[in-house]
This record gives C-alpha cells, sequence and structure tokens, in this order.
C-alpha cells in the first residue's frame, strides 16, 4: 500500500487523515526538492511514532525506493504542499498503480490555494511558470504574453530559497517591459509571518523581503473588486 500524503506549507497543515495514515505506516520517506522545508518532520515523527526519510530529488526521480518499499510494506510518501502538485509525484502514483499497488492520495493546501488570500480571483489565473535561478528560459515571457492576451494573472513559481527581489530582476532582464507591470510578491504562505506586498515589477528588485519561500504574481485585468482588495498590500 502507497500513501500519498500532502503536508502543506507549514507545520498543522497535514489533515487527520494523513496523520492516520502516517501513524500506521511501516515506512514513510519526504522530499522538499520541490519548495523549501516549512515543516518540522521531528514534530511529525513524534507526534505519530513514524520514523521519516528524507530523499532527495535523484532518490525520488531516478530510483524506485518509494515503489519497491510499498510493494513490501504500507509506505507514506510525504510532499509538500499538495501530494500532486509536482508532475514527478503523479507519475510516482501512476507508477504504483501499474504495478497492480493500492494508492491513496491525501490532498492538502498548496500555493495554488494560497494565493487567494491576495485577493486575486484564484479562477482568472493563467497558465503558472517555473522561474529557476541558474538560466532564464524565454518559454516563461512567452507563457507570460499568453497569459496578458487573454488578460489573465500569471503565478511565478521560484526555485528553492531564490529571493523575490532577485527573481523580479530577472523576469526584467526577460523582458523590460515587466518594469512597470503591476505585480504581487507573497512570501511564506501560510505561515505565521506571511507577508503580501504590492507594486511595480521594477520596486521590488532593490525591496528587502523575508526569508524565503517566495512566488511573484504578475497582475493581469482585474474587476473592480480585485482592485480594491489588492490595494490594501500597496507597498507605502
Amino acid at each position: 500500500m502507497l500513501y500519498l500524503i500532502g503536508l502543506g506549507l507549514d507545520d498543522g497543515e497535514i489533515t487527520q487523515k494523513g496523520i492516520k495514515a502516517l501513524e500506521k505506516v511501516d515506512k514513510a520517506y519526504a522530499e522538499f526538492y520541490t519548495n523549501t522545508e516549512t515543516v518540522d518532520l521531528e514534530k511529525l515523527e513524534e507526534q505519530t511514532g513514524t520514523e521519516i526519510e528524507k530523499l532527495s530529488r535523484e532518490q525520488v526521480e531516478q530510483e524506485d525506493k518509494i515503489i519497491e518499499s510499498a510493494e513490501e510494506k504500507d509506505t507514506a510518501f510525504l510532499v509538500s504542499g499538495n501530494a500532486l502538485t509536482a508532475t514527478t509525484h503523479y507519475e510516482i502514483k501512476y507508477r504504483a498503480e501499474k504495478e497492480g499497488l493500492d494508492v491513496e492520495v491525501v490532498h492538502a493546501p498548496s500555493i495554488f490555494t494560497s494565493i487567494s488570500e491576495t485577493g486575486l480571483n484564484v479562477y482568472k489565473f493563467g497558465r503558472t511558470v517555473t522561474l529557476p535561478q541558474d538560466f532564464a528560459p524565454e518559454s516563461i515571457v512567452e507563457h507570460i504574453e499568453k497569459n496578458d492576451s487573454i488578460g489573465l494573472h500569471t503565478l511565478v513559481l521560484l526555485d528553492i530559497n531564490y529571493d523575490a527581489s532577485e527573481a523580479a530582476e530577472k523576469l526584467i532582464d526577460l523582458d523590460e517591459d515587466l518594469e512597470d507591470r503591476k505585480a504581487i510578491v507573497l512570501e511564506r504562505a501560510n505561515n505565521e509571518d506571511q507577508s503580501i506586498s504590492l507594486a511595480e515589477l521594477g520596486e521590488f528588485v532593490d525591496y528587502d523581503f523575508g526569508k524565503p519561500p517566495h512566488c511573484i504574481i504578475l497582475v493581469g485585468d482585474t474587476s473592480h473588486m480585485e482592485e480594491e482588495f489588492i490595494e490594501e498590500y500597496k507597498l507605502e
């Protein structure tokens, strides 16, 4: 049996269903290469009595450790945010089911629900893009332009520990027209010290943000209500 369990974005966001599953498994693994580690695994081990082994990206994507474990014993795979947001996690579910294993998915909050706290309507977001720290694919601008063409907001996910000020500068380097673009930075979503800031993207380049994780939202066409909501977060 394989349980794919979302941890949410902060301590306490794993669901009761997830806790019960973790209490009864024989083996548990966790990964944090898709998001900054914001969950205290030691506390979770104390709470459930189950030891949790952290895996690297290579161990998850290039080895069959999780599936091999689930073939022999009840196994949990813990994922930051929601259990199936990343394609690689759905692939594990798919391959496990192909092997004839029973798979149970336990969902949890993720960045895709947390962005609603900005006041922007979640139904008006277009394709999400991911901005890596070490290189700048041109496809990012293409996807932003496609979202812009129909007035949709763009969620820009950032590499782990990538500061939003550096990311804003890279976006402007990719497309200088973005410098004057209205943007929102959401810091540490769902954490007690969560922060939301609204400004033109260029203003964020020299802004001193707190610790990651950060994400950037390029604001598309807004309704009257959205405009009123997001103005609450405008930088002074």
